[in-house]
């Protein structure tokens, strides 16, 4: 906001004032306008009082009269008729002289009120160019850009102002004054008064502001403290609201592509970060929420790429631990041997249920001795391409703390993703029961230089042999992910490689309980193994990702949907609500057709460089008019073959839903009801310009987020 300068007493010839456009103004009063709307000025003589000489033609006469009717506009605050006035004094003025420097200037003013600020900050510029003693152009160029959230190019704009103009101007004092707020407003420690009776935070219950300030990132919550000397007060003395911090700001859109991770588009807030170069969270930061969350304490979180100091770690080691659940060491932790091992020493207690340590290649067999010993009730545990933990060590660590052969861990959640000691888990787990009772197992390999660790493949081979297997290691397993285990990487066509998808295949590991299938870059998989792997848990499967498959064909679709209950194909529906079958191009539109009307309650769909076409959105369409079933959400169709009839009809049918479900949700918020967040159709060479404006329109009410890049 521009800060208004000290208003000018009116002298007596402003109480003769008329309105803008009437007869009978006269110079004496645009004259006095003109010395009250020179904006932030701050000095009893304004450059906009009188002219240096008067216009001895009749355009620049013209171009004055014109001014003094947009200032009077301006006293009125009829900002499009001043706009008005002063585009036509522009136009007629003389160019290059000093006082038309005047006209650019207050034009700025009155594109600032309405607005239009990249106008308004050529027209800054324009002024500056033409007298450059203009304090009143560094003045708006300065709050233009702070309300463009650019509050430090603005002192910067300040700054270079001050260093050239003479004191001695008009204008002068309030660039210091705005220079003062800048830099209060970049101050993280500057809080600003606020009414009490009026503050959210001191109006609502202590329960309720808890239960909001929780679901805050900790950048946002940080910023909180800057809202009020009430709100710095709350976030820093409710240490519950630090127990479980987040490093990354929530994003609505980003969880829903996270459903389906083979989507190319780089909606992954993650990413946007590093390009960003804003990931490594500073170590003020880290402090600040070790020190505030004090007992409270619920989820240790070393954030990735992240390094904290000696400070960092003692006001972490300051806290008492007894409600400590849960902890994690983000990728690319910068962290010493030492540093990791009092870390660990004070955090692991047998309240802790769930460890993450992804690519940590200092945590080893030791560390894992030490958490089977001291962590009874571990329930998920994360050792993804942590190489220095081996997997037979895991077995005995474990199964010291077991009473008998017999018994099984608590251990539920097992992520070994990248790591060389696959094969041995699962060779191991055929024969001793230690994890028998996992529900989550990743082991997708994303890296092809893993294989080269894998060792002692010859003598784990004749060990499988001998054990003679005749289960599956884990037979309440509910969620399988082996992404990149079948991907025709030329270096993955080895001896090691080709060993892990025949153990995936002999040792049952899709059992016919699995809720969610994941098994992206599938390109070599046959498919008579693809029929063997799918239908025994196709029945009972909720998300299924099976991307860039070239053996899934229309034969196989069928042949699956058609024997999960014969003869009731409309009576048994699939489960199925995320399905992913981008990249498979051998399935016809009649095969994709036939799966996705036995899914009525899909949320996500993704059928990227496929043979979808309209069939296969018509069936979608019937799901979205439906009431009884859930909804989609994410609709990825690019390079498919769709056409813009079928994408109108789709849209309309979305938005009919959505004014339906809002009309009978008066009582709830319309961000609680269903919308559709993503509709993609790229590339779709059917869709054309005018279809698209017609999809925007329909999706726009319920802020669907709409890609169609049109090239024809």
């Amino acid at each position: 906001m521009f800060v208004a300068g000290k208003k000018r007493k009116l002298g007596s010839a402003a109480a003769s004032v008329q309105r803008p456009g009437a007869r009978g103004s006269t110079t004496a009063t645009s004259t006095k306008l003109a010395s009250m709307y020179t904006i932030n000025s701050g000095s009893a003589k304004s450059e906009h009082q009188q002219y240096p000489d008067d216009p001895s033609d009749e355009a620049d006469k013209e171009a004055k009269r014109l001014y003094a009717l947009g200032i009077d506009n301006m006293r009125f605050k009829q900002y499009r008729n001043a706009l008005n006035y002063f585009n036509r004094a522009i136009a007629v003025a003389r160019k290059e002289i000093q006082w038309s420097a005047k006209l650019f200037e207050a034009r700025s003013l009155v594109l600032y009120k309405l607005g239009e600020y990249m106008r308004a900050m050529n027209d800054a510029k324009e002024t500056i160019r033409i007298d450059a003693n203009s304090a009143n152009a560094f003045t708006y160029m300065a709050n233009i850009m702070a309300a463009t959230n650019k509050p430090q190019e603005a002192l910067e704009v300040i700054e270079r102002g001050l260093s050239t103009l003479d004191p001695g101007i008009s204008g002068y004092g309030h660039m210091e004054a705005v220079r003062e707020s800048l830099k209060r407003r970049l101050d993280p420690e500057y809080v600003p008064k606020a009414i009490a009776q009026s503050d959210p935070v001191v109006c609502l219950p202590v329960d309720i502001n808890v239960i909001v300030f929780r679901q805050l990132d900790i950048r946002t919550l940080i910023a909180c403290r800057g809202v009020s000397r009430h709100w710095r007060e709350f976030v820093d003395t409710t240490s519950v609201i630090w127990s479980q911090p987040c490093f990354s700001s929530p994003n609505a859109i980003d969880l829903l592509i996270q459903q389906l991770p083979a989507y190319p588009k780089p909606y992954k807030l993650a990413k946007q970060l590093v390009s960003n170069g804003q990931r490594v969270v500073p170590n003020k930061i880290l402090c600040c929420v070790f020190e505030r969350s004090r007992e409270s304490l619920r989820h240790l979180v070393i954030p990735e790429s992240s390094a904290p100091n000696a400070r960092t770690l003692d006001a972490l080691f300051a806290n008492k631990r007894p409600l400590l659940e849960q902890i994690t060491i983000g990728r690319n932790a910068n962290l010493s041997a030492s540093s990791l091992n009092r870390v660990l020493s004070w955090c692991l207690t047998g309240n802790i249920s769930k460890l993450s340590f992804p690519y940590c290649d200092l945590i080893s067999d030791k560390h894992m001795a030490a958490i089977a010993r001291l962590v009874p009730h571990l329930r998920s545990l994360d050792i993804s391409g942590c190489k220095e933990v081996r997997v037979k060590q895991l077995f005995r660590a474990w199964g010291a703390t077991l009473t008998d052969a017999h018994d099984t861990t608590r251990l539920e959640n097992l992520y070994i993703n990248d790591h060389p000691g696959i094969p041995e888990l699962l060779i191991y787990s055929c024969k001793h029961r230690h994890f028998q009772g996992l529900r989550v197992l990743h082991m997708a390999i994303r890296s092809q230089s893993v294989y080269s660790l894998i060792t002692g493949i010859g003598l784990l081979n004749s060990y499988f042999e001998r054990i003679q297997a005749v289960r599956s290691p884990f037979p309440d397993l509910l969620e399988l992910n082996m992404d990149g285990i079948w991907d025709a990487v030329q270096n993955s066509i080895r001896f090691e490689s080709e060993f892990i998808k025949s153990l995936a295949i002999r040792c049952q590991l899709v059992a016919s309980g699995l809720k969610r299938l994941s098994m992206l870059d599938a390109t070599t998989v046959r498919a008579p193994l693809l029929s063997m792997i799918l239908q025994s848990c196709l029945p009972t499967l909720q998300q299924l990702h099976l991307t860039r498959s070239s053996n899934i064909g229309s034969q196989l679709i069928t042949t699956l949907v058609n024997n999960i209950t014969p003869g009731s194909l409309d009576i048994e529906p699939l489960q199925l609500t995320s399905l992913d079958l981008s990249g498979c191009a051998s399935a016809s539109a009649v095969g994709l057709s036939s799966l996705i009307g036995r899914c009525p309650n899909l949320v996500y769909v993704n059928l990227t460089q496929s043979a979808a076409d309209n069939m296969v959105l018509n069936r979608l369409t019937t799901f979205i008019k439906s009431p009884e079933t859930r909804g989609l959400e994410v609709v990825i169709l690019d390079t498919t073959d769709i056409t813009g009839s079928a994408a109108r009809d789709f849209a309309a049918a979305c938005e009919m839903r959505f004014k339906r479900l809002r009309s009978r949700d008066n009582r709830g918020s319309v961000s609680s009801m269903w919308s559709l967040r993503v509709f993609d159709m790229d590339n779709c060479t059917g869709v054309g310009s005018d279809a698209v404006s017609l999809v925007r329109d329909l999706l726009s009410s319920m802020g669907t987020r709409v890609l169609a890049a049109v090239t024809s």
